[in-house]
């Protein structure tokens, strides 16, 4: 998330609201990939920009998240959430860009609908892999900028700027897959697809999975 939002006394609170009562819809639209691409996820976790906690639902009771979310009005309910999930739960209120873990120290990263906010997602990236453990996993779930001269293409420049707002820094058109690519994973796993809901702009969405 840009720092310029993550502090933000209306939308933080109203961000804050909207996904912790839309987490059951957002199980319709992506819970069988979430239980895919978390399976036998190791004892921690670290996820980027946990938000209210739309992914302990898939975590097994017991697990350790270290979840890395700036927007300190999500921390209520991501501790109610932990709460009611059995989620040892450790808060970091720091930017993917800036995580403060040490090098090669995690085995499992995850992060969905994210790398959109993050003000320098090539930054974000690197961090990730750099805690990772040699064979350690990142599991991504993201969405992306659509096909050039496309109707979702059009749809996403139009609408960018008041989503990009209301959404604390959302970009509809972020070319989420060139930054995975660019960066010296020794494998990447990625399914490209479209996932069809209300939210026009995400519509065109990649997933998978990156390994140090």
């Amino acid at each position: 998330m840009s720092n310029t939002f993550k502090d933000n006394p209306i939308l933080g609170p109203l961000n804050s609201w909207f996904f912790y009562t839309i987490s059951g819809y957002m199980n319709v639209l992506w819970g069988k990939s979430k239980k895919e691409l978390f399976q036998n996820h190791p004892d921690t976790v670290v996820e980027i920009g946990s938000g209210a906690g739309a992914n302990m639902r898939y975590l097994k009771r017991g697990t350790k998240l270290i979840a890395i979310e700036p927007n300190i009005h999500m921390h209520n309910n991501l501790r109610k959430t932990a709460k009611k999930y059995g989620i040892n739960l450790d808060i970091k209120s720091i930017t993917g860009e800036a995580i403060d873990l040490p090098d090669n120290s995690v085995d499992f990263v995850m992060s969905t609908l994210v790398l959109c906010t993050v003000e320098n997602p090539l930054e974000c990236l690197n961090q990730i892999r750099r805690i990772l453990k040699t064979s350690g996993q990142f599991v991504f779930i993201e969405h992306v900028r659509a096909r050039e001269n496309s109707l979702l293409g059009f749809i996403q420049n139009l609408i960018h700027k008041p989503w990009h707002w209301f959404f604390e820094g959302c970009h509809t058109n972020r070319d989420t897959r060139s930054l995975l690519e660019s960066i010296e994973f020794s494998s990447l796993d990625i399914e490209c697809y479209n996932s069809y809901s209300p939210f026009i702009p995400i519509i065109p969405q990649i997933r998978g999975k990156a390994i140090k």
